[in-house]
């Protein structure tokens, strides 16, 4: 205690007793030290956090969209945001320094109010009046006897909400925060000045106060020296063009309460019925990587499936079905669900079984849990090293998928899984849509306009096309006769919503001339089929591209998603590396410039690869073609029949 009155509570002392000396007042000598302190001392660590809190503010735009693209990966998501830190030289600690000093200073303060007289020099302790304006200084206020010394804990609790409320409306680190992290904000602090004015002397409360209000004026001080509208208006501008009407807050409001119900009646439903097959979609796309082998189950077998889907505007719930019965539940009501779940086999595309909101049921230990993978991609790369280690049976779309499984199993000591040859059923929709539009048409009024259609259609991962080389890809095709669609994947377009217009403002002469097309309505695929070629970076849009059309593919080599880092310990190329070159032309982003161009051409001229030389390729890739609902149905069909066999 002595340390901290050595380093705090003498130098402060001293600022008090110089104040005492010019005013002759204990009481003013507080306030015009809670000026001081506030304008002089504290300013400067002030300007820091608010140079600091506008670095924060810039990064909104950034933040938000790690935010949203690694929303499924919290450990992904820090580490992005760390990484963004790190690099904008932004630090969180610089933001609570001036919270910390405050009550650094409190706890001086503390040392000087419980003993006057031993910072009070050259005054006689017994001449100077601790009153002010019939206040005791020296009082703790008590909640026992009411007195008027409550009137500076009341007068704190003002003093604080103003302070709050003026920082969350103008400035640049409450701008950075949700509305509702500012309220708990508010709420911590004016609970603080409550408490910290209740169980210490007037004086320390009176000081609280003044130093509250003063400090309104250093934040307009620090707006008007470094102001956020100025250093950032686009973040600003993003900000704002974020923010609900409250009509609007009013309608989500009731939507959520509405939806709210929906859920607890579809949960109740669910958890009654008496289930044998269970599929479960994360989103509303899911459906139509189950769509082959739902169908299947439903022309060739009595059993009933339970479709439990966290999206609530599924395009299940418009089908009518009584063999498929939709229901609706939140990730988070999911988790309860799961555990207690009752069924036979449990059929899913979401990965990482036991690692998130979908754990194995503790109810029953005999369910088999069965995935279905959502694309044709590597198991070593693409996913979590762990993401099938929990799954029972793996419904495999080519022999890679077994390769890669049984290297896992043989790496770990895994119990051997039911890897069972199914093929892709999304690929199989495709062909199916391919052969109906009557492409032959097509590709006669492409000939007669003497332009070949070229598609760009890149995946949203990190540095995408549309991110890193764009532009670098538009400024050598453009002018050459070509007829070109940009086609962002949706959900890049839901991160940048920004960015397509960016564009279209930039190539507006190209747009006017016909060359240049955005399609950002993604319910039809014609533009992929009626293609000549395909540039993209990662996107699975190459694979179903090449599968139905069996042209070839031009690939960027933008920065590839890894999702396990230990994926060259397999010693098994994955598929996305290895088939690239198979079935197109892959490009660094450094030769764009010099090669894109004489790449096209050979491409179109059919002077790369042959038509049949990639269907030979994918055929490799890909078990049963045109058959996967059948082999993945039989399989279920069967296993469901045995247990009733058993039963």
């Amino acid at each position: 205690m002595e340390f901290i009155n050595t380093i705090l509570g003498t130098p402060l002392g001293n600022i008090i007793n110089l104040a005492y000396n010019l005013t002759n007042n204990y009481g003013i000598s507080i306030l015009i030290f809670a000026v001081v302190v506030r304008l002089f001392v504290l300013f400067p660590i002030n300007i820091i956090a608010h140079k600091n809190a506008i670095r924060l503010l810039v990064l909104q735009p950034k933040l938000r969209v790690i935010k949203k693209r690694y929303s499924d990966d919290k450990e992904r998501c820090n580490e992005e945001q760390y990484n963004l830190f790190k690099k904008e030289r932004y630090s969180p600690f610089v933001g609570i320094i001036p919270l910390l000093a405050q009550l650094l200073f409190i706890i001086g303060i503390m040392q000087v109010m419980l003993d006057p007289m031993r910072h009070m020099h050259g005054v006689n302790i017994d001449n100077i009046d601790f009153t002010f304006f019939g206040l005791d200084l020296l009082k703790v206020p008590s909640l026992v006897s009411l007195s008027p010394e409550l009137t500076i804990p009341l007068l704190s609790v003002v003093g604080a909400l103003i302070y709050c409320l003026v920082q969350n409306a103008v400035s640049p680190g409450a701008l950075s925060q949700s509305k509702k992290a500012n309220m708990i904000m508010t709420a911590v602090t004016v609970a603080l000045s409550l408490y910290l004015t209740l169980v210490l002397p007037v004086s320390v409360g009176i000081y609280w106060t003044a130093s509250n209000l003063t400090g309104v004026l250093t934040i307009f001080l620090l707006n008007r020296l470094y102001d956020p509208r100025k250093l950032a208006p686009e973040a600003l501008a993003y900000i704002d063009s974020n923010k609900k009407t409250a009509a609007e807050k009013k309608a989500n409001k009731i939507h959520a309460i509405s939806l709210k119900q929906r859920e607890k009646h579809d949960v109740a439903l669910f958890a009654t019925a008496k289930k044998e097959l269970v599929f479960y979609a994360l989103t509303g796309g899911q459906y139509k990587f189950y769509k082959n082998l739902i169908e299947y189950i439903l022309n060739n077998s009595d059993i009933t499936i339970h479709y439990l889907t966290n999206d609530p505007n599924d395009t299940l719930f418009k089908h009518e079905n009584p063999k498929l019965i939709p229901y609706y539940a939140s990730q988070r009501k999911t988790i309860s669900l799961m555990l207690k779940l009752n069924t036979d086999i449990m059929v899913t595309t979401v990965p990482d079984l036991q690692s998130y909101h979908m754990k194995r049921s503790i109810v029953r230990d005999d369910i088999e849990y069965i995935n279905v993978f959502h694309a044709p991609v590597s198991t070593t790369m693409q996913y979590k090293e762990n993401a099938f280690d929990h799954f029972d049976t793996v419904f495999c779309i080519g022999p890679h998928h077994i390769s890669e499984l049984r290297r896992r199993e043989d790496l770990t000591g895994l119990k051997k899984r039911n890897l069972v040859k199914t093929g892709y059923g999304l690929f199989d929709e495709l062909v199916k849509s391919y052969e109906a539009l009557q492409l032959n048409k097509v590709n006669e009024i492409s000939k007669v306009e003497k332009k070949r259609k070229i598609l760009i259609a890149p995946s949203w991962q990190y540095d995408n096309i549309f991110e890193s080389c764009i532009n670098d890809i538009l400024n050598v095709l453009l002018n050459q006769g070509y007829l070109i669609t940009l086609r962002p994947h949706p959900q890049f377009m839901k991160l940048f919503p920004e960015r397509m217009p960016e564009l279209e403002q930039k190539y507006t002469e190209n747009i006017k001339t016909g060359e240049l097309i955005f399609e950002c309505d993604f319910s039809g695929n014609e533009s992929i089929y009626s293609s000549d070629l395909v540039i993209t970076d990662w996107s699975g849009i190459a694979y179903e591209f090449v599968y139905c059309t069996s042209k070839p593919c031009i690939f960027i080599n933008t920065p590839q998603k890894i999702m396990n880092p230990n994926y060259k310990s397999y010693k098994i190329e994955p598929m996305e590396i290895t088939i690239r070159n198979k079935v197109g032309v892959s490009i660094n982003l450094e030769d764009i410039k010099t090669k894109l161009t004489q790449s096209v051409g050979l491409v179109l001229n059919g002077e790369y690869i042959s038509n049949n030389d990639i269907k030979e390729t994918i055929n490799e890739y890909v078990f049963h073609p045109g058959r996967s609902g059948e082999a993945g149905g039989r399989y279920i069909i069967s296993k469901i029949e045995g247990k009733n066999r058993e039963g």
